[in-house]
């Protein structure tokens, strides 16, 4: 089988939980992803169910180099993304979309489908400069 897209290795968030105000020491700490292991192939969808609070956002934010793993590896194409940076993890961040599971804060009823498909490029004019972007969003629709 071909190389994964998105490889996950033994991935780990912990939050510290500190006493003190001053001092600060750390007392303990909530496990929040804890040793999460997939890899997802060209062509499958992945969906992370389960109980609020289980951990899915953070997992999303991990996985999206908004929240710094404990431990674990994360790869992208088989590039290690969670040390990068700047230009490239913004490369990076372009071809990994989180969807929340709550459809009314991840769409806006007042757009159109072809605007929301159409509001990455805004975000992104480089990819899809403006005179580009309807043909770009009716080639997605």
């Amino acid at each position: 089988m071909a190389e994964p897209i998105l490889e996950v290795r033994e991935l780990v968030k912990y939050f510290p939980l500190t006493q003190g105000i001053l001092f600060k020491r750390q007392i303990g700490a909530v496990r929040a992803v804890d040793g999460i292991s997939f890899g997802l192939h060209r062509g499958e969808t992945l969906g992370i169910v389960g109980e609020s609070g289980c951990g899915k956002s953070t997992l999303a934010k991990v996985l999206m180099n908004l929240e710094r793993p404990t431990a674990g590896e994360v790869f992208y194409k088989g590039e290690e993304i969670s040390r990068l940076r700047g230009a490239a993890l913004r490369a990076v961040r372009r071809n990994i979309q989180m969807v929340f599971q709550d459809p009314y804060t991840s769409l806006n009823p007042r757009m159109t489908v072809g605007d929301i498909i159409g509001e990455p490029f805004e975000i992104h004019p480089e990819v899809a400069p403006k005179g580009d972007r309807r043909r770009a969003v009716q080639d997605l629709l």
